[in-house]
């Protein structure tokens, strides 16, 4: 038998770019980190110099300097400079000196600095005793196993001071050189998103980035709860937060929704804090809902407050994750939490809906600008066309201007007496129905009835092509995708088509090390609110033949195809993260059937947070397709039928 006493758990120097460089691989996250390291010092002021809104080049230095208690020698040694040193079991309590609750507690954040630089110069002060001392990135890497890395004497002789020149008799200085991000960082989104991360106030501790200080997160908002609303049992504070409570543990929160939709993918959702800092990156508690359901979800922002989610020291009970700004989301203890934020995002998307609607509609009845739209009308058919305003301000994301548009185009054809027997018959059908009813006319922007005859009997029949092609098992390519190209909407009426048969070259999308060409997306639609915006949201689209014609079955996709879909949705986050537009990417397989493991696949990317994806049959693509054009087309032959007409007899003359 072999003997084991010799045997030893070595650690590699390059174990800091795991801990360090991946973990936090932006400015945020590494600027974040030195200043949570500066309230834990119990600093009053910290002063970050970073340069923004100009590219980053070898001459450029970020450097965070605090007026906390600063390091002493053996604090350094025994402390800072032990990595994975659990801070709040070594010092036996989790607040600081002054009573502040930590923020540290694994150890791993000083080398956050590694995720932005390759050198860290530290310059440290406490009871007139000053240090200074470099760590290298690429010198620690090269450390063999079982070895020590050796600290540098920092060459940065700056005395220790303020912004202003004014010495410091204590605290902290680390400036980082050779920064390895090369573009330029905007400096609004910069200040927005550090003060998306921290909620502290300014009587605990002040942050200045270039002499600014950072001031409490506060977006622009349109609809704000509680203020504008609050659910049955939830108290409002005085500084306008919801007191709540998730089995019987305390949280406090705000949810807004903005007047336009947020552009910024990062700022989207709600994040979450413990202890002023920022503990759950925005999301939407992984909630799944209908089309209904998800209006709003673009405008959407918020905070939630829950100290108890980074209590005590147990590494074992700790609910964060290593990097510290996402949540163990998969932890059965946070459980009661997620459901808990499930049903508050329903309830406030559902009352921002109608608190819209109820506010579009008390416009409609002091609008001069609708008084003009009803004045050449009866006053049966002012009230008609008010109820259709009525209707059409329960359209998804409707604005004014575009009911006042809808309104306009009916007012200006009320010569047609197509047009305006079509309205009235509308206006006999019950309001659900009518809603919908201009809900389909509103998507597809047409008034023009014999307009609409003719498009959706061409579209009837591009479906009926589509259920052809399907059934008889006829090829993705190029069969079903060319079909497809000529008649997007079949996927989704919203979208437009960026581009088909896309190589991921021209994207600078590399699939695999290994291979630089040959690989192409089937389909790519991107979502925009005009021509000239940016694309708010990328689908990337893969299809699958629905029928083996030799069997007759329906074809089964295999996992490795699965993995395909998912590594081409990913290489294209990746690529568009890098973009200004940043815009969500999610991914929509349609497929019949699928083997024994490409089903465990396709269930586990469903619940993926970094992409949305999205798999769905081809005979849930044309039954959703097709009723939603067989309920438009009841609405025409109902007032044909009224007239003596048919669609068809319409169509053909």
């Amino acid at each position: 038998m072999s003997d084991i006493a010799d045997l030893k758990l070595r650690f590699l120097g390059s174990l800091v770019e795991q801990l360090g460089a991946q973990m936090y691989p932006s400015a945020t996250a590494t600027i974040a980190e030195l200043i949570s390291n500066a309230w834990d010092a119990d600093a009053r002021n910290v002063w970050v110099q970073i340069p923004l809104d100009e590219r980053w080049d070898e001459t450029k230095i970020i450097t965070v300097t605090d007026d906390g208690v600063g390091m002493s020698p053996l604090d350094v040694r025994e402390a800072y400079l032990l990595v994975g040193r659990k801070r709040r079991l070594a010092s036996g309590t989790d607040t600081t000196l002054s009573g502040r609750l930590l923020h540290g507690r694994k150890g791993i954040g000083k080398l956050a600095a590694f995720g932005t630089a390759r050198i860290l110069d530290c310059t440290t002060r406490q009871d007139e005793e000053e240090l200074r001392f470099r760590l290298d990135y690429d010198a620690i890497r090269a450390v063999p196993a079982g070895e020590d890395y050796d600290v540098e004497v920092s060459s940065d002789q700056d005395p220790l001071h303020d912004p202003f020149g004014r010495a410091l008799v204590h605290g902290t200085r680390i400036r980082l050189s050779q920064l390895t991000l090369k573009r330029a960082v905007n400096s609004t989104r910069f200040r927005l998103s550090m003060s998306r991360r921290f909620a502290l106030q300014a009587d605990q501790m002040k942050v200045f980035i270039n002499g600014e200080e950072l001031k409490r997160f506060d977006y622009d908002v349109e609809i704000r709860f509680p203020r504008d609303g609050v659910p049955s049992g939830v108290e409002i504070a005085s500084d306008g937060w919801a007191d709540d409570t998730v089995d019987g543990r305390p949280v406090r929160w705000w949810i807004g929704f903005t007047a336009k939709p947020l552009t910024d993918q990062t700022l989207q959702g709600i994040s979450i804090l413990a202890r002023g800092k920022m503990v759950q990156r925005p999301f939407l508690f992984q909630r799944a809902q209908g089309v209904r359901g998800q209006l709003g979800q673009e405008y959407l922002v918020g905070e939630i407050s829950a100290d108890w989610l980074d209590e005590g020291a147990d590494i074992d009970k700790d609910h964060i994750l290593a990097n510290r700004d996402q949540l163990q989301l998969e932890k059965e203890e946070l459980d009661s939490l997620m459901e808990w934020g499930r049903r508050r995002l329903a309830w406030a998307l559902s009352e921002r809906n109608n608190l819209r609607v109820r506010r579009q509609q008390e416009h409609l009845e002091t609008s001069t600008e609708i008084a003009r739209i009803l004045e050449p009308f009866t006053p049966d058919e002012q009230q008609t066309l008010i109820r259709i305003g009525e209707s059409l301000s329960k359209v998804g994301e409707i604005s004014e201007a575009e009911i006042f548009d809808v309104m306009s185009a009916i007012a200006a054809a009320q010569g047609d007496a197509v047009i305006r027997q079509m309205w009235q018959e509308i206006d006999r059908e019950a309001p659900d129905v009518q809603e919908r009813i201009w809900r389909i006319i509103h998507r597809f922007g047409l008034i023009d009835a014999r307009r609409s005859r003719s498009i959706i009997e061409a579209r009837l029949r591009a479906i009926n092509e589509l259920k052809q092609f399907v059934t008889t098992g006829a090829r993705e390519v190029p069969t079903i995708h060319d079909h497809i190209k000529e008649n997007r909407w079949l996927i989704d009426p919203r979208l437009v088509m960026s581009s088909d048969e896309v190589p991921l070259t021209e994207l600078g999308i590399m699939y695999k090390p290994d291979s630089s060409s040959g690989k192409r997306l089937d389909f790519m639609f991107a979502l925009r609110p005009s021509k000239h915006s940016a694309f708010q949201e990328v689908t990337i689209v893969e299809i699958k033949r629905a029928i083996d014609p030799a069997s007759g079955q329906p074809h089964s996709v295999k996992n490795a195809e699965v993995n395909k879909f998912q590594d081409y949705v990913l290489a294209a986050v990746e690529y568009l993260e890098k973009t200004d537009a940043k815009p969500l990417v999610s991914g929509l397989m349609i497929a019949e059937k699928y083997t024994q493991d490409a089903e465990r696949t396709r269930r586990n990317l469903e619940s993926a947070t970094r992409a949305k994806f999205m798999f769905r049959t081809w005979h849930q693509v044309i039954y959703e397709t097709e009723q939603l054009h067989k309920s438009w087309l009841d609405v025409e032959e109902r007032r044909a039928q009224r007239t003596g007409e048919t669609i068809r007899g319409s169509a053909e003359e």
